[in-house]
C-alpha cells in the first residue's frame, strides 16, 4: 500500500499546523526511501520514493497562494520526480512484459527475451543517473530546505484558517475537474484523455487522503473510488504507452508481435470495460436531486460532522447522500 499521511486526530488544524505534520512525514518517507533507493534495486522503493515527491509536490500546489515557498524547492522537487519517473517507468513495463514471456514462443520468445534485456540495461542506466542526482549536493539540500521549511511554513493570509476548510475547497475544485475530463463522458475516450482522467483523479485522491489525514469528516468511499479509478487507468495507460510503441515498431520495438500483440489488446480490452463500469458507478452520484441551490461546478459538500452525510452537487444535480459512520 505504501506510504500515506498519517496525523494524529485532535483539536482541528490550522493550515501552519497541517502542513508541518504533512510536509515532515513526507520528508521523512522521502529521505528513508532515498537511502533504500541508493543501496539497492527494489522497484518499489523507487515507486514509494516517486509517491513521496509527488505528495510533497501536491501539498505545495494545493496550499499555492496558502502558503510561501521557494521556487527552487519547487524546481528540484520536479527535476527528482524526472529522475524517479524515467526508473519507474522502465520498471512497470518490464514488469507487464515480464508477465507475459511464458505465454510467446519460438522466434517471437527470443526476440521478446532480448527486447526485456534491451529494456533492463537502458533502466539501470537511468538507475545509475538517478543514483548520481542523490549523491549531488543539491538532494541534500532539497532535503534539508524542505524539512526545514516545514517546522514553520510561512503563511499568507489569516493564519489560523482551518485546514479542513482549506482541503474541502479543494476537494470541490478537484472534483469538478474530474467531472469535466471529456473521459467522463466520450463514448469513446482517446489514450490521451484516459490519461489525463487518471492524473485528475489521482490529484483528487492525494487530496482526499491529506484531509482524512488531518482528522477532517471522512470521504471514504470517494476516496476508495478515485484511487481504484486511478489505478485502473494507470494500467490502461502503460497498455496504450506499450501497444503504441509495438505498433511504431521502431529499434527494439522492430517486426512483428502477434501473440504478444493480441495479449496485451485482450488485457486492455478487459481493464477498459472496468473503467467503464467505475465510470459509470461514479456518475450514478450525480443523479437529480430537488432542492438544491445549483452550483457552478461539481462539489463535494459537508453537510454534518460524523457521522456524516455526503453529496456531490452538479448544477442543481446531487450525487447521492451518503451517510457515513
Amino acid at each position: 500500500m505504501g506510504d500515506r499521511p498519517v496525523l494524529p486526530s485532535g483539536a482541528p488544524l490550522s493550515v501552519s499546523e497541517a502542513a508541518t505534520q504533512v510536509l515532515t512525514e513526507q520528508v521523512r518517507v522521502l529521505r528513508r526511501y532515498g537511502r533504500r533507493v541508493h543501496r539497492g534495486t527494489d522497484a518499489e522503493d523507487v515507486h514509494q520514493m516517486r509517491v513521496a515527491t509527488r505528495r510533497l509536490r501536491a501539498v505545495l500546489r494545493m496550499l499555492r497562494g496558502r502558503l510561501v515557498v521557494d521556487s527552487r524547492v519547487r524546481r528540484e522537487l520536479r527535476r527528482l520526480a524526472g529522475h524517479l519517473g524515467v526508473v519507474r517507468d522502465a520498471d512497470v513495463i518490464l514488469a507487464l512484459l515480464g508477465t507475459h514471456v511464458p505465454q510467446v514462443a519460438g522466434v517471437e520468445a527470443t526476440r521478446l527475451l532480448a527486447l526485456v534485456g534491451s529494456l533492463g540495461r537502458r533502466r539501470a542506466k537511468a538507475r545509475r543517473r538517478l543514483v548520481g542526482a542523490l549523491d549531488r549536493p543539491r538532494y541534500a539540500r532539497l532535503t534539508r530546505r524542505l524539512a526545514s521549511y516545514a517546522q514553520a511554513p510561512a503563511v499568507t493570509g489569516d493564519p489560523d484558517v482551518l485546514a479542513e476548510r482549506v482541503l474541502a475547497e479543494a476537494i470541490e475544485r478537484l472534483a469538478g475537474e474530474v467531472e469535466r475530463e471529456p473521459a467522463m463522458v466520450d463514448a469513446k475516450p482517446s489514450p490521451e484523455s484516459l490519461h489525463a482522467l487518471r492524473i485528475a483523479f489521482k490529484r483528487l485522491r492525494y487530496v482526499l487522503d491529506f484531509h482524512a489525514a488531518i482528522g477532517g469528516p471522512a470521504y471514504d468511499v470517494e476516496r476508495e473510488m478515485a484511487r481504484t479509478m486511478q489505478d485502473v487507468l494507470g494500467e490502461v495507460h502503460d497498455h496504450d504507452l506499450l501497444l503504441s510503441w509495438m505498433e511504431a515498431g521502431t529499434g527494439t520495438f522492430a517486426g512483428p508481435w502477434p501473440v504478444l500483440d493480441a495479449r496485451l489488446a485482450s488485457e486492455r480490452t478487459t481493464l477498459y470495460r472496468r473503467f467503464l463500469r467505475l465510470r459509470r458507478r461514479w456518475r450514478e452520484r450525480t443523479r437529480a436531486a430537488p432542492n438544491v441551490a445549483p452550483l457552478e461546478e461539481p462539489r463535494f459538500v459537508h453537510l454534518e460532522a460524523r457521522p456524516v452525510a455526503l453529496r456531490l452537487v452538479s448544477g442543481g444535480k446531487q450525487v447521492a447522500s451518503l451517510m457515513i459512520s
